[in-house]
């Protein structure tokens, strides 16, 4: 396999990979955003900020793959590697969100005086 095809597959796979991920917690996202922020477009902001961060992390984090192996078998399992590489950024990153929606969740002011 060509290493340069092997880049382009890493890179549309981790994209791929944290984009369906992010649709299946986008509807979730979007209600507690909406509860903690309190209007449509304050929800709408930090639901885009979560998409950058929970995509864009783990495909910065791709685009530093430069394919070592010469072989297609070495190729194929250092690709496997990397992805789970990524993928292991795309949790940090939600881990990370899951702290600052908590935090919010547990201390921000609501709407009728409850705190």
């Amino acid at each position: 396999m060509n290493p340069l095809l092997s880049y382009i597959i890493e890179v549309l796979s981790t994209l791929g990979i944290c984009l369906g991920l992010f649709a299946f917690l986008h509807p979730y996202l979007r209600r507690i955003l909406v509860d903690l922020c309190g209007t449509e477009d304050r929800a709408a902001f930090w639901t885009v900020y979560s998409k950058i961060l929970l995509v864009g992390l783990p495909v910065l984090i791709s685009l530093s793959y430069h394919p070592q192996a010469r072989s297609s078998e070495d190729l194929f399992f250092e690709l496997v590697s990397r992805l789970s590489g990524n993928l292991i950024g795309f949790l940090f990153a939600l881990v990370g969100l899951g702290l600052i929606v908590t935090f919010f969740a547990l201390f921000a002011p609501r709407a009728g005086g409850i705190t």
